[in-house]
């Protein structure tokens, strides 16, 4: 006989399911700052040049799902701009640097890099550099539950990219509709995801599409529009794959997940989990694939799937023990 699960919910655990969306900007913000890596290599200091060389090896890193490896990059990047005084260099890794430590939870030593990245910008005037700080302070007080700081520090730095003419300001608007959305402000969040769609679209920016879509589609999985809410994740789904976004990808097979789990359709929404784990395990994010593997459990467990049950148990035991050392070192350090 089918078993069926009775009054079980899947909770979407918001800071973690939508981590990768606060995360956008890097090889954004290195075309903006830099233009392209290669063709510039020729025309900059050869420490300059490493420099860049070792912020896109973080970005690689990061998009992999390595935060260990990012996190040494954007060290050395760091090092090598203090060593000859490159100032907007620097600044640049001190957000990349915060956004890692946000990834990982060290929320101390993300704001403090942020705002000294933040001081940086305000002493060169540079106002790209001030919206990114800005932005990425923003996602900090998210993080931290300060919903209402958020709000307030990300208007400035869509402020500063409407009056600029960044092309940013959609990968912006994308964080500021989360963090609406998340503070049961349906109405407002929608209004915002779809400027940032219509704001990513116009500027042909298809991997921050896909994070509007996602974002409109959480909205209305909460409104229980299903059947809107599973066109909007396919169609970020869609975008994501062609993207080759492994990590996106991943967050959107979850939410296909959550969205059969509230429609009852309990081994539809066990394979979409299924599927985001195991590209979050061929990736090697282990933080990813951990909280994946805690919304399988549970599901086996409601089941009465012993042996899986067990399996996917000792699986995420396993993958915690790995991620031990990167918490570690935050305590070292401070």
């Amino acid at each position: 006989m089918k078993k069926t699960i009775t009054n079980y919910e899947l909770r979407i655990t918001n800071s973690k399911s939508q981590i990768f969306l606060l995360f956008a900007a890097y090889c954004l913000l290195l075309t903006f700052f830099y233009g392209c890596v290669s063709s510039k290599k020729i025309e900059m200091p050869k420490t300059q040049a490493e420099a860049i060389e070792f912020n896109q090896r973080g970005v690689d890193a990061f998009e992999a799902g390595n935060y260990e490896i990012a996190l040494i990059a954007f060290q050395k990047s760091l090092k090598l701009n203090a060593g000859v005084d490159n100032q907007k260099g620097a600044a640049i890794s001190l957000l990349n640097l915060g956004r890692v430590y946000l990834a990982i939870d060290r929320f101390d030593d993300a704001k403090s890099v942020l705002e000294r990245a933040m001081k940086i910008g305000l002493n060169l005037n540079d106002q790209l550099i001030i919206s990114e700080a800005y932005a990425s302070l923003g996602r900090y007080y998210y993080l931290i539950g300060k919903n209402k700081d958020a709000i307030d520090i990300l208007e400035k730095a869509v402020a500063i990219d409407s009056k600029e003419g960044y092309r940013t300001t959609g990968s912006k608007l994308n964080i500021m509709g989360t963090v609406y959305k998340d503070s049961n402000r349906l109405e407002e969040a929608e209004k915002i995801f779809n400027d940032a769609l219509k704001a990513n679209q116009g500027y042909g920016f298809v991997i921050d599409a896909a994070d509007s879509f996602r974002g409109l589609g959480d909205i209305s999985l909460q409104k229980r529009d299903y059947r809107k809410a599973g066109e909007l994740y396919e169609s970020a789904l869609l975008i994501d794959k062609k993207s080759d976004k492994g990590a996106k990808i991943s967050l959107d097979l979850f939410s296909l997940g959550v969205l059969s789990l509230k429609e009852g359709d309990i081994k539809l929404s066990l394979d979409f989990f299924l599927r985001a784990y195991a590209v979050d395990n061929s990736r090697g994010d282990n933080r990813r694939a951990v909280k994946t593997l805690e919304k399988i459990i549970e599901i086996y467990n409601e089941l009465g799937d012993k042996n899986n049950l067990e399996m996917y148990s000792l699986e995420r035991e396993r993958l915690l023990q790995k991620e031990m050392p990167l918490q570690k070192e935050g305590e070292r350090e401070q």
